[in-house]
């Protein structure tokens, strides 16, 4: 399969491109190799860049994370978007009897793979975190794409595509849903690495301040620390003062509502 060729007619030529796809003989293997497993690695390795190489840059600072954590985070998305392709399409096959269509997976999973490429393709936007919200107009031509294929591959009636659509849309959210929190349960998020004990370096105009904290256990939290390294000097908090803090704080605002 020419991959250009393809993902070039399925967006600038969809009805046609779509007759064609419906009608081809394929199998997994096929469907998956090479078109979709260069796909699901734009999006994943533009990421990487995003966050590892470049940073995220705001309010004269800016925060990158650690490429090793980086790279665990690439290779978890890339693995978890090539699964979630098949669950989608496996989910739209079922619901297609609802809708006056035909169940038929393999023509479920051809609709979620070629109909997601815009919004792979667009994915490179997330090399540049700034930009990285344009990603989400190649996911709105894809779900425009799923509807104009539906009636196509799922032979439901085309007054029915708009709700069809509707449904598939929101099983597409909860799919991408579950490739964040597969991804943050397989690779944590710089926050989760603060709480597991890690370090975390931001750079600012005047150096690089090094965030470091000690492990939080359950029921220990008054043995945790936070501390702040800055060229200026070293700040330590501790989190039992804090918790004693937030304890004074709570009864204070529970007098205050007493005397209303």
């Amino acid at each position: 399969m020419d991959i250009v060729n393809r993902a070039r007619s399925i967006i600038v030529n969809p009805k046609p491109t779509w007759v064609i796809i419906e009608q081809e003989s394929t199998d997994w293997q096929k469907l998956y190799v090479p078109y979709m497993v260069v796909l699901a690695a734009i999006p994943a390795v533009a990421g990487f860049i995003g966050w590892s190489v470049f940073g995220v840059s705001g309010f004269g600072m800016s925060m990158r994370i650690p490429v090793i954590t980086g790279l665990g985070m690439m290779v978890s998305q890339y693995i978890m978007t090539l699964v979630m392709m098949f669950v989608w399409g496996w989910l739209i096959s079922m619901l297609a009897g609802t809708f006056g269509g035909q169940a038929n997976l393999m023509n479920a999973v051809k609709l979620t793979v070629y109909a997601s490429t815009p919004a792979m393709l667009a994915g490179v936007f997330s090399a540049i975190p700034g930009l990285s919200v344009l990603a989400m107009v190649g996911g709105l031509y894809s779900l425009y794409l799923i509807y104009l294929g539906l009636p196509q591959l799922m032979k439901n009636p085309q007054e029915k595509s708009l709700p069809y659509l509707a449904v598939a849309a929101v099983v597409g959210i909860v799919c991408g849903v579950l490739i964040s929190v597969f991804s943050s349960a397989l690779m944590p998020s710089p926050m989760s690495r603060l709480q597991g004990g890690g370090d975390i370096n931001i750079t600012t105009p005047k150096g690089e301040v090094q965030i470091s904290a000690s492990p939080i256990k359950s029921g220990a939290s008054g043995d945790a620390a936070m501390t702040i390294k800055t060229a200026d000097g070293e700040v330590k908090i501790d989190m039992k003062n804090m918790e004693e803090l937030a304890k004074r704080m709570q009864a204070l605002a529970a007098q205050n509502e007493a005397k209303k």
